[in-house]
Protein backbone atom coordinates (compact mmCIF):
# COMPACT_ATOMS: atom_id res chain seq x y z
CA UNK A 1 0.00 0.00 0.00
CA UNK A 2 2.73 2.46 0.91
CA UNK A 3 4.59 1.78 -2.34
CA UNK A 4 1.50 2.54 -4.44
CA UNK A 5 1.15 5.86 -2.59
CA UNK A 6 4.76 6.70 -3.39
CA UNK A 7 4.24 5.90 -7.05
CA UNK A 8 1.07 7.97 -7.22
CA UNK A 9 2.83 10.89 -5.54
CA UNK A 10 5.52 10.87 -8.20
CA UNK A 11 3.30 10.41 -11.23
CA UNK A 12 -0.13 11.60 -10.16
CA UNK A 13 0.31 15.11 -11.61
CA UNK A 14 2.41 14.08 -14.59
CA UNK A 15 1.29 13.44 -18.15
CA UNK A 16 3.56 11.73 -20.64
CA UNK A 17 3.63 11.84 -24.43
CA UNK A 18 5.86 10.36 -27.09
CA UNK A 19 8.48 12.51 -28.74
CA UNK A 20 8.56 12.04 -32.48
CA UNK A 21 10.63 13.47 -35.26
CA UNK A 22 8.08 16.17 -36.02
CA UNK A 23 8.52 17.71 -32.56
CA UNK A 24 12.19 18.47 -32.78
CA UNK A 25 13.66 16.53 -35.66
CA UNK A 26 16.21 14.82 -33.45
CA UNK A 27 16.62 11.36 -34.96
CA UNK A 28 18.46 10.00 -31.90
CA UNK A 29 15.61 10.96 -29.63
CA UNK A 30 13.11 9.67 -32.16
CA UNK A 31 14.72 6.25 -32.26
CA UNK A 32 14.66 5.97 -28.49
CA UNK A 33 11.04 7.12 -28.26
CA UNK A 34 11.73 9.05 -25.08
CA UNK A 35 9.05 10.36 -22.78
CA UNK A 36 8.83 14.01 -21.85
CA UNK A 37 7.03 15.44 -18.86
CA UNK A 38 4.62 18.09 -20.01
CA UNK A 39 3.24 19.13 -16.65
CA UNK A 40 5.52 19.41 -13.61
CA UNK A 41 4.62 18.56 -10.03
CA UNK A 42 4.25 21.18 -7.34
CA UNK A 43 6.73 21.46 -4.47
CA UNK A 44 4.07 20.08 -2.15
CA UNK A 45 3.68 16.98 -4.35
CA UNK A 46 7.44 16.37 -4.38
CA UNK A 47 7.67 16.93 -0.62
CA UNK A 48 4.94 14.36 0.04
CA UNK A 49 6.61 11.90 -2.29
CA UNK A 50 9.89 12.13 -0.42
CA UNK A 51 8.13 11.75 2.91
CA UNK A 52 6.48 8.55 1.68
CA UNK A 53 9.80 7.36 0.26
CA UNK A 54 11.63 8.02 3.55
CA UNK A 55 8.93 6.31 5.62
CA UNK A 56 9.07 3.29 3.31
CA UNK A 57 12.84 2.98 3.69
CA UNK A 58 12.70 3.28 7.47
CA UNK A 59 9.90 0.69 7.58
CA UNK A 60 11.90 -1.75 5.47
CA UNK A 61 14.95 -1.21 7.70
CA UNK A 62 12.96 -1.91 10.88
CA UNK A 63 11.34 -5.03 9.42
CA UNK A 64 14.69 -6.35 8.19
CA UNK A 65 16.37 -5.75 11.55
CA UNK A 66 13.48 -7.43 13.38
CA UNK A 67 13.69 -10.49 11.14
CA UNK A 68 17.43 -10.79 11.66
CA UNK A 69 17.10 -10.54 15.45
CA UNK A 70 14.10 -12.87 15.67
CA UNK A 71 15.75 -15.58 13.55
CA UNK A 72 19.29 -15.34 14.94
CA UNK A 73 18.78 -18.53 16.96
CA UNK A 74 17.86 -20.33 13.72
CA UNK A 75 21.56 -20.39 12.88
CA UNK A 76 21.87 -23.26 15.37
CA UNK A 77 19.04 -25.28 13.90
CA UNK A 78 20.64 -26.58 10.68
CA UNK A 79 23.40 -28.29 12.72
CA UNK A 80 21.45 -29.15 15.86
CA UNK A 81 18.64 -31.60 16.53
CA UNK A 82 15.44 -29.89 17.59
CA UNK A 83 15.53 -28.54 21.14
CA UNK A 84 12.95 -26.50 23.08
CA UNK A 85 15.78 -24.17 24.09
CA UNK A 86 16.24 -23.01 20.49
CA UNK A 87 12.56 -22.07 20.35
CA UNK A 88 12.51 -20.29 23.70
CA UNK A 89 15.67 -18.19 23.91
CA UNK A 90 18.28 -16.60 21.72
CA UNK A 91 21.64 -18.07 22.69
CA UNK A 92 24.27 -15.34 22.34
CA UNK A 93 27.33 -16.14 20.26
CA UNK A 94 30.77 -14.66 20.67
CA UNK A 95 34.24 -14.95 19.22
CA UNK A 96 37.06 -15.96 21.53
CA UNK A 97 40.48 -17.55 21.64
CA UNK A 98 40.59 -20.79 23.60
CA UNK A 99 43.34 -21.10 26.17
CA UNK A 100 45.49 -23.93 24.86
CA UNK A 101 48.74 -23.20 26.69
CA UNK A 102 50.44 -26.19 28.29
CA UNK A 103 51.18 -24.21 31.43
CA UNK A 104 48.39 -22.33 33.18
CA UNK A 105 47.75 -18.63 32.57
CA UNK A 106 46.91 -16.21 35.42
CA UNK A 107 43.18 -16.75 34.84
CA UNK A 108 42.87 -20.39 35.90
CA UNK A 109 39.73 -22.34 34.96
CA UNK A 110 38.30 -25.01 37.24
CA UNK A 111 39.85 -27.60 34.92
CA UNK A 112 43.36 -26.43 35.90
CA UNK A 113 42.83 -25.74 39.58
CA UNK A 114 44.65 -27.98 42.01
CA UNK A 115 42.54 -31.08 42.73
CA UNK A 116 40.92 -30.92 46.14
CA UNK A 117 37.67 -30.40 48.02
CA UNK A 118 37.27 -26.79 46.86
CA UNK A 119 37.83 -27.70 43.23
CA UNK A 120 35.42 -30.65 43.53
CA UNK A 121 32.77 -28.26 44.86
CA UNK A 122 33.23 -26.01 41.80
CA UNK A 123 32.70 -28.99 39.52
CA UNK A 124 29.80 -30.11 41.70
CA UNK A 125 27.58 -27.34 40.36
CA UNK A 126 27.28 -29.40 37.18
CA UNK A 127 26.76 -32.72 38.93
CA UNK A 128 23.20 -31.87 39.90
CA UNK A 129 21.61 -32.36 36.50
CA UNK A 130 18.22 -30.65 36.60
CA UNK A 131 15.01 -31.91 35.00
CA UNK A 132 12.62 -30.04 32.70
CA UNK A 133 9.06 -30.38 31.41
CA UNK A 134 8.15 -30.91 27.75
CA UNK A 135 4.99 -31.98 25.95
CA UNK A 136 4.19 -35.12 23.98
CA UNK A 137 4.63 -33.26 20.70
CA UNK A 138 8.04 -32.07 21.84
CA UNK A 139 9.05 -35.64 22.73
CA UNK A 140 8.18 -36.62 19.16
CA UNK A 141 10.32 -33.75 17.86
CA UNK A 142 13.18 -35.16 19.92
CA UNK A 143 12.76 -38.40 18.00
CA UNK A 144 11.61 -40.42 21.02
CA UNK A 145 8.54 -42.51 21.78
CA UNK A 146 6.16 -40.76 24.22
CA UNK A 147 4.76 -44.14 25.28
CA UNK A 148 8.09 -45.08 26.89
CA UNK A 149 9.38 -41.70 28.13
CA UNK A 150 8.84 -40.94 31.83
CA UNK A 151 5.96 -38.57 32.58
CA UNK A 152 5.38 -36.29 35.55
CA UNK A 153 2.62 -37.98 37.53
CA UNK A 154 -0.27 -35.52 37.81
CA UNK A 155 -1.21 -36.76 41.29
CA UNK A 156 2.27 -35.84 42.52
CA UNK A 157 3.15 -32.83 40.37
CA UNK A 158 -0.22 -31.39 39.32
CA UNK A 159 1.00 -30.72 35.77
CA UNK A 160 -1.73 -32.56 33.88
CA UNK A 161 -1.24 -35.53 31.57
CA UNK A 162 1.00 -33.87 28.98
CA UNK A 163 4.20 -33.37 30.97
CA UNK A 164 7.30 -35.43 30.16
CA UNK A 165 10.79 -35.49 31.70
CA UNK A 166 13.95 -34.31 29.93
CA UNK A 167 17.45 -33.20 30.95
CA UNK A 168 20.13 -31.20 29.14
CA UNK A 169 22.65 -33.44 27.39
CA UNK A 170 25.50 -30.94 27.77
CA UNK A 171 25.27 -31.26 31.55
CA UNK A 172 25.67 -35.03 31.29
CA UNK A 173 28.76 -34.50 29.15
CA UNK A 174 30.28 -32.28 31.84
CA UNK A 175 29.40 -34.91 34.43
CA UNK A 176 31.32 -37.45 32.35
CA UNK A 177 34.29 -35.12 32.01
CA UNK A 178 34.30 -34.63 35.77
CA UNK A 179 34.30 -38.39 36.32
CA UNK A 180 37.32 -38.77 34.03
CA UNK A 181 38.99 -35.85 35.83
CA UNK A 182 38.59 -37.52 39.21
CA UNK A 183 39.90 -40.81 37.85
CA UNK A 184 42.88 -39.11 36.20
CA UNK A 185 43.87 -37.16 39.33
CA UNK A 186 43.04 -39.89 41.84
CA UNK A 187 46.75 -40.32 42.69
CA UNK A 188 47.49 -36.60 42.96
CA UNK A 189 49.22 -35.92 46.31
CA UNK A 190 46.69 -35.04 48.99
CA UNK A 191 43.67 -35.54 46.74
CA UNK A 192 40.97 -37.95 47.88
CA UNK A 193 38.16 -37.81 45.33
CA UNK A 194 34.77 -39.31 46.13
CA UNK A 195 34.72 -42.29 43.82
CA UNK A 196 32.66 -45.45 43.76
CA UNK A 197 34.24 -48.79 44.44
CA UNK A 198 36.34 -49.80 41.45
CA UNK A 199 34.39 -52.91 40.56
CA UNK A 200 33.22 -53.88 37.06
CA UNK A 201 30.38 -51.37 37.12
CA UNK A 202 32.92 -48.62 37.84
CA UNK A 203 34.91 -49.49 34.73
CA UNK A 204 31.75 -49.80 32.64
CA UNK A 205 30.67 -46.34 33.82
CA UNK A 206 34.12 -44.96 32.98
CA UNK A 207 34.01 -46.56 29.53
CA UNK A 208 30.52 -45.15 28.94
CA UNK A 209 31.66 -41.62 29.76
CA UNK A 210 34.78 -41.90 27.60
CA UNK A 211 32.63 -43.07 24.70
CA UNK A 212 30.05 -40.30 25.21
CA UNK A 213 32.72 -37.60 25.06
CA UNK A 214 34.42 -39.15 22.03
CA UNK A 215 31.12 -39.37 20.13
CA UNK A 216 30.31 -35.73 20.89
CA UNK A 217 33.75 -34.54 19.77
CA UNK A 218 33.43 -36.53 16.56
CA UNK A 219 29.87 -35.32 15.99
CA UNK A 220 30.72 -31.63 16.46
CA UNK A 221 34.04 -32.05 14.60
CA UNK A 222 35.27 -28.46 14.63
CA UNK A 223 37.22 -27.43 11.54
CA UNK A 224 39.72 -25.01 13.10
CA UNK A 225 43.44 -25.46 12.42
CA UNK A 226 46.39 -25.40 14.81
CA UNK A 227 49.34 -23.32 13.68
CA UNK A 228 52.87 -24.59 14.36
CA UNK A 229 55.78 -22.65 15.81
CA UNK A 230 59.47 -23.19 16.34
CA UNK A 231 60.41 -23.30 20.03
CA UNK A 232 63.93 -23.54 21.40
CA UNK A 233 65.14 -26.95 22.57
CA UNK A 234 62.52 -28.60 20.37
CA UNK A 235 63.39 -30.51 17.21
CA UNK A 236 59.81 -30.50 15.92
CA UNK A 237 57.52 -27.44 15.64
CA UNK A 238 55.32 -26.76 18.67
CA UNK A 239 51.53 -26.56 18.09
CA UNK A 240 49.64 -23.45 19.16
CA UNK A 241 46.52 -24.93 20.75
CA UNK A 242 45.00 -21.49 21.44
CA UNK A 243 42.67 -21.44 18.45
CA UNK A 244 40.08 -18.80 17.60
CA UNK A 245 36.53 -20.07 17.95
CA UNK A 246 32.93 -18.96 17.62
CA UNK A 247 31.08 -20.15 20.69
CA UNK A 248 27.63 -20.30 22.23
CA UNK A 249 27.25 -18.56 25.56
CA UNK A 250 27.28 -21.49 27.98
CA UNK A 251 26.15 -19.27 30.85
CA UNK A 252 22.95 -18.53 28.94
CA UNK A 253 22.23 -22.27 28.91
CA UNK A 254 22.97 -22.51 32.63
CA UNK A 255 20.57 -19.63 33.32
CA UNK A 256 17.88 -21.33 31.22
CA UNK A 257 18.39 -24.62 33.07
CA UNK A 258 18.00 -23.08 36.51
CA UNK A 259 15.05 -20.91 35.47
CA UNK A 260 13.06 -23.74 33.88
CA UNK A 261 13.83 -26.79 36.01
CA UNK A 262 11.43 -28.53 38.36
CA UNK A 263 12.14 -28.61 42.10
CA UNK A 264 15.16 -30.95 42.41
CA UNK A 265 14.35 -31.97 45.98
CA UNK A 266 10.79 -32.88 45.03
CA UNK A 267 12.16 -34.73 42.02
CA UNK A 268 14.46 -36.81 44.23
CA UNK A 269 11.50 -37.80 46.45
CA UNK A 270 9.27 -38.68 43.50
CA UNK A 271 7.79 -42.21 43.54
CA UNK A 272 7.45 -44.31 40.41
CA UNK A 273 3.88 -43.78 39.07
CA UNK A 274 1.64 -46.85 39.13
CA UNK A 275 0.89 -46.62 35.41
CA UNK A 276 4.49 -45.88 34.33
CA UNK A 277 6.15 -47.79 31.50
CA UNK A 278 9.14 -49.51 33.10
CA UNK A 279 12.06 -50.90 31.08
CA UNK A 280 13.94 -54.05 32.20
CA UNK A 281 17.06 -53.29 34.25
CA UNK A 282 20.08 -53.42 31.89
CA UNK A 283 22.47 -54.48 34.68
CA UNK A 284 20.63 -57.74 35.25
CA UNK A 285 21.16 -59.69 32.03
CA UNK A 286 22.84 -57.09 29.80
CA UNK A 287 20.63 -58.06 26.85
CA UNK A 288 18.90 -54.73 26.20
CA UNK A 289 19.04 -51.18 27.54
CA UNK A 290 16.06 -48.87 26.93
CA UNK A 291 15.16 -51.02 23.95
CA UNK A 292 18.68 -51.07 22.48
CA UNK A 293 20.17 -54.50 21.92
CA UNK A 294 23.42 -54.98 23.83
CA UNK A 295 26.48 -56.98 22.80
CA UNK A 296 29.06 -59.00 24.67
CA UNK A 297 31.95 -57.05 26.13
CA UNK A 298 34.89 -58.08 28.29
CA UNK A 299 33.98 -55.49 30.95
CA UNK A 300 30.52 -57.02 31.32
CA UNK A 301 31.67 -60.58 31.87
CA UNK A 302 30.72 -61.91 35.28
CA UNK A 303 28.45 -59.03 36.20
CA UNK A 304 25.48 -61.26 36.91
CA UNK A 305 22.45 -59.78 38.62
CA UNK A 306 23.53 -56.62 40.42
CA UNK A 307 22.15 -53.20 41.28
CA UNK A 308 23.22 -49.97 39.57
CA UNK A 309 24.90 -47.67 42.04
CA UNK A 310 27.32 -45.60 40.03
CA UNK A 311 27.37 -41.97 39.05
CA UNK A 312 25.12 -38.98 39.22
CA UNK A 313 22.88 -38.76 36.21
CA UNK A 314 22.98 -42.53 35.62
Amino acid sequence: MIFSKILKSFVGNYRFQSLNSEADGDTDIESENLLRITHGATKEDISKAWIYFTVANVTILIITASLILSTWHLLDKPIAWWSPILDEIEIPRFETKLNGTLFAKPEVSIAREEPGAENDAAWGQYEKILTHVVTRDQILKLGKDPETVARFDNDYWGMGDDAYMVQMDVMHQIHCLNLLRKAAFADYPGYEPELDEKDKMWWIHLGHCTDILLQNIQCNANTEFLTLNWVEDRQAPWPDFSVNRKCRDFNALLDWQHSNAVDPDKFDRMPVPKDAFVWPAPWKKQETELGEKLGQHHMQEGLGDMHAHHGAGH
